[in-house]
């Protein structure tokens, strides 16, 4: 069984804030040499998104980094969909934006997989999905890595933490495109307008109108659905099956950083503001249900079904309120189970679900 340290979201002191919390219990989990490079790696939100990790905490761990000798560094990787974070300017952009600076962090900010999103080192997994994957650069050569995720509902995998931040956030475009490409997209032609939304949308150059209906070339393609989102029509949609292929592929990636930085790493879920969707939104909904807490652990696969264990026990509420007679809760608000990718990273050797909860 693997430990997981947890603090409520509870507050009746000093001592309880979020900061202070991760000052007293970190220090305990790290084992950093003095000079060694400390990858801090999180999702600073994209523009429009409110919910994501506060830097107030980032800049704790950054504080405490620093006093255990380590050289810290914040990092995240660019996306596969149109947005600022698209290559290595945006993300460092919209990072400042959302107060990720050096300034205020005390730390410098680097695109894990460089300008263009291709600077990666290639590591074998071998899943029986995914053979060998492509780490982001500032990930796979740090010396040691904290992943901080925001624990929360996610639409293509149901829920978003630890194991998903490993087997996407760590990846460079090619890695995450090796996930993605079984979602590529089909269009029903009886539907399609020809309108070019979906153009637009693509990042990739991958659709094309032709004779007013649109038409996907799968050699481009990343699978990354933001063509089905703009579609007005509703006439672009995900293959049968397609977002469970995706969950394996998720939980076996999420150990090629593992691998490559021979455990090296510390796992902190931030488990407040739970909002159904991703901070990839450019905007941040009501969250499901009240806080939770933040939780510590060594294992990415046992913190994560903690995580989503003591989700599942609040009561979710708003327009939420009707997945509270399921017992899996999570998998009620996307229609997808959040276990595939967690148990196929448990299969993989990433972790295990089995996990002893200690609360502080």
């Amino acid at each position: 069984m693997s430990d997981v340290m947890y603090k409520d979201a509870h507050e009746h002191s000093e001592r309880d804030s979020q900061p202070n919390v991760i000052k007293r219990v970190l220090p305990e989990l790290l084992d950093i040499r003095r000079g060694e490079l400390v990858a801090i790696k999180f999702h600073p939100g994209d523009y429009g998104n409110t919910t994501h990790v506060r830097p107030v905490v980032i800049r704790a761990i950054v504080d405490v980094v620093k006093e255990e000798g380590g050289e810290p560094f914040l990092t995240e990787s660019t996306v596969l969909y149109k947005s600022k974070r698209f290559d290595g300017r945006g993300v460092v952009e919209v990072a400042a934006m959302n107060g990720f600076t050096h300034a205020s962090m005390g730390a410098p900010f680097i695109v894990a997989d460089g300008i263009r999103g291709d600077d990666g080192v290639v590591v074998e997994v071998g899943g029986k999905e995914i053979d060998e994957v492509e780490v982001a650069s500032a990930c796979a050569k740090a010396d040691y890595m904290i992943v901080v995720s925001h624990g929360k509902g996610h639409p293509a995998s149901g829920f978003g933490g630890a194991v998903k931040h490993l087997g996407m956030g760590c990846l460079t475009k090619s890695g995450k495109r090796k996930v993605h490409v079984v979602c590529q997209p089909v269009v029903d032609v009886e539907k399609c307008t020809g309108c070019g939304k979906c153009v637009e949308a693509c990042p990739w150059d991958a659709i094309h109108v032709v004779n007013q209906k649109a038409e996907i070339d799968r050699e481009k393609c990343a699978g990354e659905m933001s063509c089905a989102s703009a579609c007005p029509e509703g006439a672009i949609s995900e293959p049968a099956g397609s977002r469970e292929k995706m969950q394996m592929r998720l939980g076996e990636a999420s150990l090629a950083p593992i691998k490559v930085l021979n455990k090296n790493i510390t796992y902190i879920n931030w488990v407040y503001q739970i909002t159904a969707g991703c901070d990839c939104f450019k905007f941040s909904n009501t969250p499901m249900t009240e806080d939770v807490g933040i939780l510590f652990s060594h294992d990415p696969v046992a913190i994560d079904c903690a995580t989503i264990d003591l989700i599942n026990e609040k009561m979710f509420l708003h327009e939420y309120q009707n997945v509270n007679k399921l017992r899996d809760k999570l998998e009620g608000v996307w229609e997808v189970s959040p276990w595939i990718h967690i148990e196929s990273a448990e299969k993989l050797g990433a972790g295990s679900s089995k996990y002893v909860l200690t609360k502080i």
